[in-house]
């Protein structure tokens, strides 16, 4: 039983056996396809006698005639017909494979959500383009997870509880989550506790469509302080977690956020984290790769930069 570098080389072997010169081959495609020696000699940039010349040795070397040779053209033989077919086909097939390497979209390809995207990663972005700076690269910015089913995904980041399905975890972010606003009306709220946001008296309430399935939302968080009387105040709600903190930071509402996943504008004086309970989920967010390929080294450096610029561990 052969291996398959064993059958590999068993072919070359082969076909080197076979034919002495693949210059040959592509010289007889090309006389093959313009029907003229001619023609196939402008097309190679050699002379007309040395294409005639390779095809004097391609016949000899394959024990029979390959074209009718006429005065201004040449016509293919039954052997030459079942050559051109072979190598017509075969070329083809290589000039696909170059084709498609030539036009992939990246060299590495990230996959985040939409709020990990917006919040952490393409504000630091610049930096691992500093470290990397040949890097080709394509982020996908989705809440729809298919990092194990999407071979073209290099490197993915999820938040929840592994394990995950056909990853592999390389590293992770703690989490930690409290009611936000705008600062400007953080000082008008601190003097108000969780009784005042179930009663409504601190405004709406911002809630957003979970972007994973273990996002905490305002119900979870008040059962966690022993309140499991449903708010009666008034609620905004968005299809998205980033719009839901974008409306926070106008002023407009208290929304619950990941102060893992929201660093930068609670840095930078976008977002104000009220005085009140911290929880701190079992969630975390998780660099993964794939378990069914190796990473590729773009995609090892990535992960190294993420630990370095945003505090996860391996």
């Amino acid at each position: 039983m052969h291996t398959l570098s064993e059958w590999k080389e068993l072919l070359m072997h082969r076909l080197r056996r076979s034919v002495s010169s693949l210059t040959a081959l592509l010289t007889f495609e090309a006389a093959a396809r313009r029907e003229s020696f001619t023609r196939a000699a402008g097309e190679l940039g050699v002379t007309q006698a040395a294409v005639s010349r390779r095809m004097k040795l391609l016949e000899a070397e394959i024990g029979r005639p390959l074209f009718l040779r006429a005065n201004r053209r040449v016509l293919l033989t039954e052997e030459g017909l079942a050559l051109y077919a072979a190598t017509s086909d075969g070329f083809d097939c290589i000039a696909d494979a170059i084709a498609r390497i030539r036009e992939r979209p990246a060299d590495l390809t990230v996959a985040v959500s939409v709020a990990f995207a917006h919040f952490r990663l393409l504000p630091e972005l610049s930096s691992f383009r500093d470290v990397v700076p040949d890097a080709n690269l394509r982020v996908v910015s989705s809440d729809t997870w298919t990092a194990p089913d999407d071979p073209s995904i290099d490197i993915a980041v999820r938040y929840g509880a592994p394990p995950f399905r056909g990853m592999r975890v390389l590293g992770s972010l703690g989490e930690a989550v409290v009611p936000v606003c705008a600062p400007s009306r953080a000082g008008e709220l601190a003097q108000y506790d969780i009784d005042d946001l179930i009663a409504g008296r601190c405004g709406a309430l911002i809630e957003a469509d979970a972007p994973e399935p273990t996002w905490m939302g305002w119900g979870q968080w008040f059962t966690a302080q022993g309140r499991t009387i449903r708010p009666t105040g008034t609620w905004l709600r968005f299809s998205s977690y980033s719009d839901g903190l974008y409306a926070a930071m106008a002023g407009q509402g208290i929304a619950l956020g990941w102060k893992g996943l929201i660093e930068r504008p609670l840095g930078d004086g976008r977002l104000a984290a009220l005085s009140l309970p911290v929880l701190t989920p079992k969630e975390r967010h998780w660099i993964m790769v794939s378990d069914k390929v190796a990473p590729s080294t773009q995609a090892e450096a990535f992960a190294s930069w993420m630990e370095r610029s945003m505090g996860f561990v391996p």
